[in-house]
């Protein structure tokens, strides 16, 4: 695998990567995307855990953000390469629990926002900054959907329903419906939600794949 070779190779490039990622735009020009290839980047809480962890397999970014807290939300910057950060700055996405917010609206002051393509195709070439018409977050309110009970919170309109519920198991499962997201700085991305639940089962870990336009 090319990650591997890459940290048994030039280690300390692989860390000066990783260390640098802050500093890489995602942007849809490959070329910036290259920067992040070999590299595993990963966020760490208060307490020291790993809150924020994204891969790079040289086509999708894969991110992982800890957002089991019912009370915090965990922001994530694309931009950075898919790195935790502060609600203070251009933060992209935003997770708390199942709900999903884009720093726009009700939810931020940067320009984002987003939209369902209602393809199920993530690689698709045809996805791009048209497919959809991005909406801006808003309040938005649920009623016992997902085993929660009542839910209003500021979120995007077009995520607060990425997944469906199964009444019997209480597992919450993704529609794995493509989605054009607009960062905080008016870059496009495009990306699909995975998974709610980590290795060990536990709720509230929003897994998604993406990529830039």
């Amino acid at each position: 695998m090319f990650v591997q070779k890459t940290f048994l190779f030039f280690p300390f490039f692989v860390i000066s990567i990783i260390h640098c990622a802050d500093s890489k735009k995602s942007s849809g020009a490959d070329a910036a995307l290259l920067l992040l290839q070999p590299s595993v980047s990963s966020s760490s809480n208060a307490s020291g855990g790993i809150s924020v962890e994204t891969t790079y397999d040289g086509n999708f970014f894969t991110t992982t953000a800890n957002a089991s807290s019912s009370s915090e939300w965990v922001y994530v910057s694309l931009k950075s390469g898919g790195k935790k950060a502060s609600s203070d700055i251009q933060w992209d996405i935003r997770f708390k629990r199942f709900v999903i917010g884009t720093n726009s609206g009700t939810s931020g002051t940067g320009s984002g926002g987003s939209c369902s393509t209602n393809s199920t195709e993530i690689g698709s070439t045809s996805i791009n900054q048209s497919s959809c018409t991005l909406v801006s977050d808003s309040q938005q309110t649920q009623t016992g959907d997902g085993g929660f009970g009542n839910a209003s919170e500021s979120a995007s309109p077009s995520l607060f329903t990425w997944y469906n519920y199964d009444s019997n198991t209480h597992i919450l499962s993704s529609k794995r419906l493509v989605y054009v997201l607009r960062g905080s700085d008016g870059t496009f991305y495009k990306l699909q939600m995975l998974d709610y639940y980590s290795s060990a089962g536990t709720s509230g870990y929003m897994k998604f794949i993406w990529k830039g336009l």
